[in-house]
């Protein structure tokens, strides 16, 4: 081995250290943010003197709005590029559309994983399949996945990156070969943390694990593919050239970030959602817990007088028989017995869990209207509201887009090299079947994501005031074929109600047009004698023309 190996070796060991160290760290708060929102808050929380304990589902509710208003029932993207014909283009653009719908599952995992924790990454990556269109995977990756450099402002700047995951040591024989591996246990984040190292004599292949690090080296443009349970070759499984390539031959990493929120001082470590309001969700869990347990000490007992009462008399009493008689030996019943006074909770309690939950929805961006919640407010500062809650979900709608704009052009670049020159998939472009061959793909496509940062709040918005603009539209001209043809685009109605606009249109034209023939046909021909041109004067036909001066 080459003393240049040796020193990336050496390299990809010391980052690989300190991947997993950063992110040893970050586990107890990673693991908080997950526990509350699977309401299992209390999971590993010791709580003294409560015999109750209460968990309200605010963290599910938090992540969930911003999934409702960030969900996509069909992604989809606009292609274009200068370079190629129209028809390319549209093959591109059907091809893509396709797959992303077939996959929206995986977008909207990876959302979610990137509200509840600092960001998420999309891997595609290729698989065996008949079809030659679905040879392509996606999955979403959790942040503590994937090695990142955080010394770059941006991710095109980064100088290398990683996926960190385990293998099965069957697969690995298969596509690695047969090594001198040393199995490991695979261990999950969230648990210990730690791999055990042993023989596994008794389990099979498909149980056994290897470490594997996919790094990505972009300044050399080389991919090693690592393994520190390799006792042969240093720890290398393969290393070639980057073999996925952009249209004009640089490096592509088959990743795409999604960050909803970036630390401003190193970009490359995203910021939970979530996070923002965890301290308000601990203290309102708290104070349920605080308040469940008061409620059930909260209970009728009574104080009697000693000797007065015999312990038949009280079993009487306590069982809350109806008519029972119960004697007592005195000569006033004054005294013998007494309820205990229950003093209510302090206001305190109830004006801090006011104060709790205005926290929580200072945290969020949604208003509360958006959440169908009644509030007092005019309808102006409502509207001023959901446009400013349209704009913040829209910006996180755009770091959305981009994700989706980086999966299509992997996808498109991935499946230049996975088409052989025998497969001939056919795709539907409108109405016509189209080849998809690698010529067709292999262009400098520009990819824009359809949506455009537009949210389910926006389109309500500009569903409402397309209503309110309308009378003003008449009264300025404009046809009412194009005024329909706008309600029926933002309103998403069936397009055959512009057709039935059309045909009516043309009969009123076609009625219009036969009853002025109608009338032309029955008008009087203009006459010539005398007699003719008098009465034509009498009844204002014709006039009679005065000599100029």
């Amino acid at each position: 081995m080459s003393q240049s190996d040796n020193d990336k070796i050496r390299m990809i060991r010391e980052i690989l250290a300190g991947h997993k160290d950063h992110w040893q760290n970050q586990e107890p708060q990673m693991r908080q943010l997950r526990q509350i929102y699977l309401t299992r808050f209390y999971d590993d929380k010791s709580i003294s003197d409560t015999s109750v304990r209460v968990e309200t589902s605010d963290a599910y509710a938090f992540i969930e709005s911003y999934i409702a208003s960030l969900f996509e029932k069909s992604p989809s993207v606009e292609v274009d590029s200068m370079t190629t014909t129209s028809e390319d283009v549209e093959i591109t653009r059907a091809s893509v559309n396709g797959w992303l719908s077939d996959n929206r599952k995986a977008l909207e995992n990876g959302s979610r994983l990137a509200l509840i924790f600092p960001m998420s990454f999309f891997k595609i990556s290729p698989r065996v399949s008949q079809d030659p269109l679905a040879r392509v995977s996606i999955r979403a990756i959790e942040p503590w996945n994937i090695i990142l450099d955080r010394d770059a402002d941006l991710w095109e700047e980064q100088r290398f990156v990683g996926h960190h995951y385990y293998m099965t040591l069957a697969e690995a024989r298969r596509i690695h070969g047969a090594k001198k591996y040393s199995p490991v246990s695979k261990p999950q984040y969230f648990e210990d943390g730690k791999t055990t190292e042993g023989s596994y004599n008794s389990l099979p292949d498909s149980m056994k694990y290897i470490e594997v690090v996919e790094f990505y080296d972009l300044e050399e443009d080389m991919l090693y593919i690592f393994s520190p349970n390799i006792k042969t070759t240093g720890g290398f499984l393969d290393k070639s050239k980057i073999p996925l390539r952009t249209y004009d031959d640089q490096p592509l990493v088959p990743i795409a970030p999604l960050y909803y929120s970036r630390q401003p001082d190193r970009p490359m470590d995203g910021y939970s959602t979530l996070s923002r309001v965890y301290d308000q969700l601990f203290e309102k869990n708290i104070m349920r817990t605080f308040w469940a347990n008061a409620v059930r000490r909260d209970s009728r007992q009574y104080l009697y007088r000693e000797g007065t009462i015999d312990e038949e008399s009280l079993a009487k009493i306590s069982s809350g028989q109806d008519g029972a008689m119960i004697p007592v030996d005195e000569q006033s019943l004054d005294g013998i017995i007494r309820t205990v006074p229950v003093e209510p909770m302090s206001s305190n309690f109830e004006r801090y869990l006011q104060a709790i939950e205005s926290d929580i929805n200072r945290g969020s961006i949604i208003s509360p209207n958006v959440r169908g919640e009644a509030t007092r407010a005019t309808a102006t500062e409502i509207t001023a509201l959901a446009q400013y809650t349209a704009s913040e979900i829209g910006r996180m709608a755009r770091e959305r887009d981009e994700a989706i704009e980086d999966i299509a052009n992997i996808f498109v670049r991935m499946l230049v090299y996975t088409l052989d020159e025998m497969d001939k998939p056919v795709i539907m472009v409108g109405k016509k079947a189209r080849f998809v061959t690698p010529d067709a793909l292999d262009h400098k496509y520009k990819y824009f994501a359809l949506d455009q940062a537009s949210t389910p709040l926006s389109k309500e918005l500009k569903k409402r005031q397309l209503l309110e603009l309308l009378p003003v539209l008449g009264q300025l001209g404009v046809p009412q074929a194009k005024l329909l043809e706008d309600i029926v685009r933002q309103f998403e109605l069936n397009e055959k109600y512009i057709e039935e606009a059309k045909k009516a249109q043309d009969i009123l034209e076609q009625g219009s047009a036969s009853r002025a023939a109608s009338a032309e046909a029955i008008a009087p021909e203009p006459t010539t004698d005398a007699q003719g041109l008098a009465n034509e004067l009498l009844q204002g036909q014709r006039s009679i023309p005065l000599p100029m001066a």
